[in-house]
């Protein structure tokens, strides 16, 4: 069993009916999404997955996409047109097989050191949409929920209406601290109110475990008062650097991966208007390097 706010194990949805599936997300590895696919055939035998939806083009929730190639791949028009700025799997094992002489380095190997991404070929969506996507599967209905940019520069969530879940993707993260790489954690709160607006009860996060919606609304009030504090260390001038640390320490609590508190100070540092802060998701992973060092 792994730890479920591990870097790169991420929580996949199932959504089956009449000898058809819908499968959100598939996993890090291609041995990881076997075993996913393992899982499936036992929970529903014989069905055919039908549909992909991908929550975002992060690695751990798209890299399996090959091991389905009869199914429709969905993501929202915005999460596809990121694709391209992603890390590539070979880049990935390069950085995790590094040697831990700095900071980026030692962390990679430690977070994703254990990971093989050989034979990795990036399959991207094959359909694309904007707002709002209604399916069904089998005799269910589904709706795909375009968030926009929010945890990634465009992210998805599919809500089953007649049994009340929503699969969020990385718009929640239970038990660890979330990785804001769009620059926006403004349209991370947002999109929180939007996962509550479907009435459902169940939330399934990218990673961690199921939450309600007390749950959700902890998390979201969490990201709304370090937006708060951040914005006004942007605006008394405090370096990001700083302001980060000091963030950690009024906000990690006992969550995991406090480093990440750093890409929702930058993203807040960004919306202020505060100039200098990292650019790129390697300028992102060395802030977090940085301050897991300290």
């Amino acid at each position: 069993m792994h730890n479920s706010t591990a870097w790169g194990y991420s929580n996949c949805g199932l959504i089956a009916s009449e000898g058809q599936a819908l499968l959100v997300d598939t996993q890090f590895t291609l041995a990881g999404t076997r075993q996913l696919l393992d899982a499936v055939e036992a929970a529903v035998p014989g069905a055919g997955i039908t549909t992909v939806v991908n929550s975002h083009q992060n690695g751990d929730h798209t890299w399996g996409n090959q091991l389905v190639p009869d199914a429709e791949i969905i993501t929202s028009a915005a999460s596809a047109e990121h694709l391209c700025e992603e890390i590539s799997p070979e880049q990935m094992m390069l950085l995790s097989r590094s040697a831990p002489t700095s900071a980026v380095t030692a962390y990679a190997v430690e977070h994703i050191g254990a990971f093989d991404f050989s034979g990795i070929t990036v399959t991207g969506a094959t359909r694309t949409f904007t707002g709002t996507l209604e399916l069904e599967v089998g005799r269910t209905a589904v709706e795909l929920i375009d968030l926009g940019p929010g945890h990634s520069a465009g992210d998805v969530a599919v809500h089953v209406p007649h049994d009340q879940v929503v699969f969020a993707g990385d718009t929640l993260f239970i038990g660890a601290h979330m990785i804001v790489w769009s620059g926006s954690l403004s349209a991370c709160i947002t999109a929180c109110d939007r996962l509550l607006s479907t009435g459902a009860t169940a939330f399934v996060p990218g990673h961690g475990k199921i939450t309600d919606r007390a749950g959700v609304i902890t998390f979201r009030d969490a990201l709304a008062r370090i937006r708060e504090d951040a914005t006004s260390y942007a605006l008394s001038g405090v370096e990001l650097t700083d302001a980060a640390r000091l963030i950690r320490e009024a906000h990690a609590g006992d969550l995991a991966h406090p480093e990440r508190l750093f890409t929702a100070v930058a993203a807040a540092y960004k919306e202020a208007g505060a100039e200098g802060g990292p650019s790129t998701v390697m300028g992102l992973v060395a802030g977090m390097a940085q301050a897991a060092a300290e």
